[in-house]
This record gives C-alpha cells, sequence and structure tokens, in this order.
C-alpha cells in the first residue's frame, strides 16, 4: 500500500513538471520578439524595367562610286581607326572615262598654258621694241592669265573628283581603284556585301548606293527602354541609373536619363502605352555590344541621412482609418484619405537584448516615405534610436489571437 502511495505521487510530480514545461516554454516562445534599432541611412526608390544596350552613333558606309568590290579589309568586329581602309572598288567603265575626260582636260589646259606663256614672251619683246600696240600686247597678257586660271580650275576639279572617290593606284587593277575608307573610329558591326560583288554609288544612284559597311562608336553607347505610361511621369532627364547585363550578372554599370519620348507607343498586340527611353552609359566598356539586354534601375528619388526600419517590420493596417479612435494623439476627427503603417515599439529594453516580451510591445501608428525591397522611410511616429519588432505581421497576429 505504501509503495502505490509512493508512485502515485511521483506520477503526479511528474506529470505536474511536463505540465509546467509545456505552460512556461510555450508561453516563453509567444512572449518575445526580435528587436532592432531603427537608425538613419540612405534610401531610394528605384523604377525597374528592362532595356536593350546600342551605340549612340552608327554610321553606314555608301561607296562613292559605281563598281565591282575587288578586295575586303575588315570584317564584322574588327575595329576600325578613321581613315583606315575598309575595301577597293574598281570602277566601272563610265565612271572610269569621267576621270579619263577631267585628266584629259587638266594636259589640254597645261598645253595651252604653256602655248599662251609662249605667245606672251614674245608678245612682250615685241611691245618693249614697240613693234606691235599696246592692244595687241593686252590681248596677249589677257590670254595668258585665261589660260592659267583655266588650269587651276582644272586641276581644281581633278583634285575634288579623286580625293570625293578616293582614288589610288593599284597594279593588280587596269583602272583605277577606288578606297572605301572608314569615316569614324569604331567597331564593324556589319558587313553586307562580299569580294566581286557590283556596287551603287550613294551619291547618284536611285536607291540610295550599296550598303557595304555599318561602323559604330563604341565611346559612346546607350540603353533603348520602354516606361510605362504610369511611370513616365516619375521618370526624367539627368535621373541616374543602375545598369546590369544579362551577359556579365557580377558588373553594374552606371549612366543616366538621357531623354524620355514626348509621344507614347502603343505595341501591337498590346493595350499598354509606353513611352521610349534613352539612358547614357557612364562607363562603358569594350564588353559590352550592341544588342545586348539588360536589367535598368532608375533612381526616381534618394534620400540620405533618413530614418530607417526594415521592410518587414512596417504593416499596412488599411485605406482609411478612424484617427479620433485610433490616434489619441492627434486632435483631429473623422476618416483619413490615407493608408495607414504601424510599426510596434519596445518600451522597455535592456542594453544587449535582442528580444522583447509581448508586454513591452505597443503599436505607434508612422508616416512613412521612401519604400524598398529592404527598407522603409520613416517620416514620423517615431523617435530615432527607438526599438521595434523585427516582424510586425507576426506581433500583431500574436496579439490578436490572444485577445480572441
Amino acid at each position: 500500500m505504501k509503495k502505490r502511495i509512493i508512485i502515485a505521487c511521483v506520477s503526479a510530480c511528474i506529470l505536474v513538471a511536463v505540465l509546467l514545461y509545456f505552460v512556461y516554454s510555450s508561453t516563453a516562445r509567444v512572449a518575445s520578439f526580435q528587436i532592432l534599432q531603427v537608425q538613419h541611412g540612405s534610401i531610394s526608390e528605384v523604377l525597374a524595367e528592362t532595356g536593350t544596350i546600342q551605340f549612340v552613333r552608327t554610321v553606314m558606309v555608301k561607296p562613292t562610286i559605281s563598281g565591282e568590290i575587288r578586295h575586303i579589309h575588315a570584317d564584322v568586329g574588327d575595329r576600325v581607326s578613321k581613315g583606315d581602309v575598309l575595301a577597293v572598288i574598281e570602277p566601272d567603265p563610265s565612271q572610269s572615262l569621267q576621270l579619263s575626260r577631267q585628266r584629259a582636260r587638266v594636259e589640254g589646259a597645261r598645253i595651252d598654258l604653256s602655248e599662251q606663256g609662249i605667245s606672251f614672251k614674245r608678245k612682250r619683246e615685241l611691245y618693249e621694241r614697240s613693234l606691235i600696240s599696246p592692244a595687241e600686247f593686252d590681248q596677249a597678257r589677257i590670254a595668258n592669265t585665261k589660260a592659267r586660271h583655266n588650269l587651276n580650275m582644272a586641276e581644281l576639279e581633278l583634285e575634288i573628283l579623286e580625293l570625293k572617290v578616293n582614288v589610288e593606284v593599284d597594279s593588280n587593277i587596269t583602272h583605277d581603284a577606288v578606297r572605301i575608307v572608314s569615316p569614324l573610329s569604331g567597331i564593324v558591326i556589319a558587313r553586307t556585301v562580299e569580294a566581286g560583288e557590283v556596287v551603287a554609288s550613294g551619291t547618284s544612284s536611285y536607291t540610295g548606293g550599296t550598303e557595304i559597311f555599318h561602323i559604330g562608336d563604341p565611346d559612346r553607347m546607350i540603353v533603348k527602354s520602354a516606361v510605362g505610361e504610369i511611370d513616365a511621369g516619375r521618370v526624367r532627364p539627368g535621373q541616374d541609373v543602375r545598369i546590369r547585363v544579362d551577359a556579365y550578372p557580377d558588373s553594374v554599370y552606371r549612366g543616366h536619363v538621357e531623354r524620355l519620348a514626348p509621344i507614347g507607343v502603343r505595341r501591337p498586340g498590346s493595350t499598354l502605352v509606353t513611352f521610349d527611353a534613352e539612358i547614357v552609359i557612364s562607363n562603358p566598356s569594350l564588353d559590352l555590344q550592341q544588342g545586348m539586354s539588360c536589367d535598368i534601375d532608375i533612381v526616381l528619388e534618394k534620400n540620405e541621412g533618413s530614418l530607417l526600419a526594415p521592410a518587414s517590420s512596417v504593416m499596412e493596417m488599411g485605406e482609411y482609418v478612424n484617427i479620433a479612435t485610433e490616434q489619441k494623439e492627434t486632435a483631429s476627427t473623422g476618416l483619413a484619405p490615407a493608408k495607414r503603417y504601424v510599426v510596434y515599439r519596445c518600451t522597455s529594453v535592456d542594453p544587449g537584448m535582442s528580444k522583447c516580451p509581448e508586454a513591452y510591445l505597443e503599436s505607434s501608428i508612422v508616416e512613412i516615405g521612401i519604400e524598398s525591397t529592404e527598407n522603409v522611410e520613416i517620416l514620423s511616429g517615431i523617435e530615432p534610436g527607438a526599438y521595434i519588432a523585427v516582424d510586425a505581421r507576426a506581433v500583431h497576429t500574436a496579439l490578436n489571437s490572444k485577445h480572441q
């Protein structure tokens, strides 16, 4: 009998201990929440979009004379300097004939000047000996001057013609060879012809001439993007932009908004209206290539020295609240057409404490400013240095369940 009493007492003590353990452990788990101290820092609001990298300046290179491509000296991806020979063309017979005629004109003017010079020299000797009249001498002098002017004009026209078509001497071609030179330093981004093809002049053809090369200037690159009409009103020239290229995800490039189109565009098959935006890349590198896709973050607004709280510590409580009953600190009454945001502040914090008991947590209505994915700017409602709960929704849920 005595043994049974002892066993019953021990069992009762164990049951009470187990119950007390679960009660106190459950209370401890529910009653404390992780907290942190709000501090000052910088925060920015960004607009995330996608875009495509393009060269600011691209030039289509066309021949200045019609003919057949004999040599090609550049290909896609090659870096060229201004004045480098890209290709050589053998002009067609009519183009060569034009050059030959102009050279013949120069040679004829040179012969005429020589004859007029000899005649003028003789007439001057006769005039000095008074063997011819002054009028006859003036005619000889004027003829010599005209011959000199005609030669100068013919040589100038030939120089312009040869400079225009970049004529060079090629020992492998019986006719004149025309050089196609690069108009700028850059990268060849397209070549549309092969050796042996016939091309048309870009200055005299009704079709506008044959495009031979496309050259882009890599020193100045832009990102072309489309901004939705909802956000277009907040995008302005000069705003900073962070650029991440899909091909180089670990690199961040900087830029700024150069311009935003004044007219919106509705893309085919879409009901959305977008505005084309151009972002100039401030630090382009040779790794960037035209046509690469990228993600951009347009910094719409940025504040320094703001009071910041983690995004998880701020909870939205609804669009319309009754300030007279919910927020007794203010003297105003009625409905306020604004969203209400709440944080849970710890009113008693010991040094080094990382959690706050439930009994010391109280809600505070705050006014917020800029929101980012990580932090929220606190404009009013709590003071700098205050300790708040990290997970506002967890606190809210716990308090509500306790009062039910």
